[in-house]
């Protein structure tokens, strides 16, 4: 084990959608060429990515984070539709997307993560939120992009279903030679309290 660890927070998926996530990536698999499904578990919903942390640090990073999300509340999440980063015409990311039943209440947790790793001393780079879990990613190369354009508007109105967020998962990512692991590290419940330790 290095010095760093490569972490990040984010909602967890419970595991019966997780099985009706693997049921939908198996039937995309004849329409969707030169896509590599995401195999790793847990299923997750990022809310940042911090990249490589200082072992030495993220003791104190779950701590202050964990501090600041304790005063949000459980929130409902619903799995809403299918769509592809930086365009379903030239997909690099095909995700399933969630929607929350009170919108701002997910941008405000998902700032505050934001803002208690900034004041922990790691920034987040990436300024844009879609709320999604990824289905799998297209490797670049010579071969054409696939055109999802007539699937995303096929699913248009897919969901599996919806599920109640609790807590925000501090995860490690290992890279193996078949992908990575995800290993939690810690959880911060919402709780609706002014302070918490992560468990």
């Amino acid at each position: 084990m290095g010095d760093t660890t490569r972490t990040f927070f984010a909602i967890e998926i419970p595991e019966n959608l997780q099985r009706e996530i693997e049921r939908l990536q198996a039937r995309l698999t004849d329409d969707v060429l030169g896509c590599r499904w995401t195999m790793s578990r847990p299923f997750h919903m990022t809310l940042a990515f911090l990249g490589d942390v200082p072992n030495r640090s993220l003791e104190s990073l779950q701590r202050v984070v964990a501090s600041s999300v304790c005063r949000f509340q459980p929130f409902d999440l619903r799995f809403d539709g299918l769509g592809a980063f930086p365009s379903p015409r030239r997909p690099r990311v095909m995700w399933a997307g969630l929607t929350a039943q009170e919108p701002a209440v997910l941008r405000e947790l998902r700032e505050s993560v934001v803002a208690a790793a900034d004041l922990g001393g790691h920034r987040v780079d990436e300024e844009r939120f879609h709320p999604h879990v990824t289905l799998g990613r297209f490797k670049p190369g010579r071969r054409r992009p696939c055109d999802l354009t007539a699937i995303v508007e096929r699913y248009r109105s897919w969901s599996c279903g919806e599920f109640r967020a609790v807590d925000v998962v501090g995860f490690a990512s290992r890279g193996l030679g078949s992908g990575s692991v995800y290993e939690v590290l810690s959880r911060a419940r919402l709780s609706g309290e002014k302070s918490q330790s992560p468990t």
